[in-house]
């Protein structure tokens, strides 16, 4: 089983049911409901709806929801009044500056705004996720945040990617990290290269923070042989055959994850 702390396909496929089921299938997928293209006037109603969707039907045994970017929610500080208990996680922007935070190709800073929105996810238990911020703003989010993690991400030089210390105090908040699959990210080519990073990471940083956020559907930057659920499960043979054991894989694979949904500890 795959625990992907991130997917955007309610974004761009129109039936969710059917894409769960066909290409998601046996997974616990997070909907990541990416708003940076929301009409800021409708963005609230719109993240409504689309949840209510994936609330209903066969998508809401396996599919935890989450919110990319809330930066929408700030006209008519609409975000004070939000319900986020529905969500497993909210990242504060996008790529770039909002009236919360600074984006990863920006150089903004967290607001005041920013820390009430924070407040508020603490308050109600919903996880902060620190993907797309730049420095500055990723450690002061950090330093408040209750429930920190950073959903989908790489380890390159790319300002998306996290870099060791950044790294290195996500897990010493036992925090998740959600490993993408965007070569852009990684530098990964194929599956064997992505096999690597996960290798050096479990060598330098242990193995109880790594996870998966795959960026499936977010996406076309992917190895050609890592593109969908399916190529991702034939990464375990190759963990195996260097000596991970069925454990450690599947705390890669889903274990580390649940820990978040608090569904083992």
């Amino acid at each position: 089983m795959i625990f992907d702390l991130h997917n955007d396909f309610p974004t761009v496929k129109h039936n969710f049911d059917e894409y769960l089921s066909t290409e998601c299938c046996g997974n616990i997928v997070t909907a990541a409901i990416w708003t940076t293209e929301f009409d800021t006037e409708t963005a609230a109603v719109t993240i409504r709806n689309i949840t209510d969707r994936l609330s209903c039907g066969i998508v809401s045994a396996r599919c935890p929801i989450a919110i990319e970017d809330v930066g929408c929610l700030e006209y008519n500080d609409e975000y004070l009044s939000f319900d986020f208990t529905k969500y497993l996680y909210c990242s504060l922007t996008w790529n770039y500056d909002n009236g919360f935070a600074g984006g990863a190709l920006s150089g903004g800073t967290l607001t005041e705004k920013g820390r009430r929105l924070v407040s508020l996810l603490n308050g109600c238990g919903c996880a902060v996720d620190l993907a797309h911020l730049n420095e500055r703003s990723f450690f002061e989010t950090m330093e408040i945040a209750e429930r920190p993690i950073c959903s989908h991400t790489g380890f390159n030089s790319h300002p998306r990617s996290l870099d060791d210390v950044q790294i290195s105090a996500l897990v010493a908040r036992n925090a998740l990290i959600g490993l993408c699959a965007v070569k852009a990210f990684t530098d990964a080519r194929t599956k064997i290269e992505f096999a690597d990073i996960i290798d050096r990471f479990v060598q330098k940083y242990g193995i109880d923070n790594l996870s998966f956020g795959t960026d499936f559907c977010g996406s076309v930057d992917l190895p050609p042989d890592l593109s969908d659920y399916g190529a991702l499960a034939t990464v375990a043979s190759i963990l195996s055959r260097r000596g991970y054991s069925p454990r450690d894989i599947d705390k890669i694979y889903y274990k580390n994850a649940e820990r978040l949904l608090a569904m083992e500890t």
